[in-house]
């Protein structure tokens, strides 16, 4: 009897122990593993820009943080009621970045702001956000030691919520004229090499470029290309379709952002829709 006491007491000290190290305690800046079947981040800290999470996770939102670490950490921990903003994750810009644990992802947090994509409005509820420590992704590059980093957080994301890779998005793609993250100086190609997110296929741009280098689409036909692929312009107007091609070349064509759209703009364009929209 005491035999099998001990060991039914044993057993829920273990239990007990495990779950002490798959939890996440928000408010440590201890390191901890965070809890179970979400990334091992390095260190775990509370955000307070939080929400039940209404809709499933069919988004990844990437950021930069347009400030050093220690600044942002303190900014997206939603403690400033003047700027309710919040984040799941960060990932440092330290000779060995680290990934810093917000908040739990059955939360949604104030990331995105006023956003859309395709048919989605306000993307917090959908989507898990990660800020990538930069002052301005559009003019200081990411080190390969914070990409890589990134790419395997993403990956770990992706694999667990069967994120498409159309639905791997910048903030600028989503909040089109009102935010320029991650920046034109961000590898998309290497992420999507790596597989993380969406990419044109060579062959297929080089096709369409010999259709647009003889007669480029009008306005309201490059409007309808982009709302295809998701993004969401106001109107087909010249000011609205500028913002949304800088938007999608910082994205797509980092080499030349201007907003025009050129032949290679549109054949990059067209190319996505082919690939994964099936529209041609």
């Amino acid at each position: 009897m005491f035999a099998r006491k001990h060991s039914f007491d044993s057993c829920i000290l273990w239990v007990l122990f495990g779950l002490f190290l798959g939890g996440c305690t928000t408010g440590s800046s201890t390191k901890r593993v965070p809890e179970a079947n979400s990334f091992p981040a390095d260190q775990c800290l509370s955000c307070e820009a939080i929400e039940p999470r209404l809709a499933p996770i069919t988004y990844l939102i990437l950021h930069h943080t347009a400030a050093p670490l220690p600044s942002a950490l303190d900014i997206l921990r939603g403690k400033d009621p003047q700027h309710k903003v919040g984040i799941h994750y960060l990932v440092s810009d330290e000779p060995v970045p680290r990934v810093f644990k917000l908040a739990s992802e059955e939360f949604s947090t104030s990331h995105a702001g006023k956003s859309k994509w395709l048919n989605v409005k306000s993307m917090n509820q959908a989507s898990i956000g990660i800020e990538i420590v930069n002052l301005d992704g559009n003019t200081k590059v990411y080190p390969k030691a914070q990409i890589t980093k990134v790419i395997n957080l993403s990956l770990d994301i992706i694999r667990r919520y069967h994120i498409q890779a159309t639905n791997v998005l910048a903030h600028s793609d989503i909040a089109i004229g009102r935010k320029v993250d991650p920046g034109s100086n961000f590898p998309w190609k290497l992420l999507a090499e790596s597989g993380v997110g969406a990419w044109p296929d060579d062959v297929d741009v080089e096709r369409f470029k010999i259709i647009y280098n003889k007669k480029l689409p009008k306005n309201s036909e490059l409007f309808e290309m982009l709302k295809t692929y998701g993004y969401q312009p106001e109107n087909s107007q010249a000011k609205c379709m500028k913002l949304a091609l800088e938007a999608f070349q910082r994205h797509f064509r980092s080499s030349k952002v201007n907003g025009e759209a050129d032949s290679e703009t549109v054949a990059i364009l067209a190319a996505l829709n082919f690939k994964y929209r099936k529209s041609n």
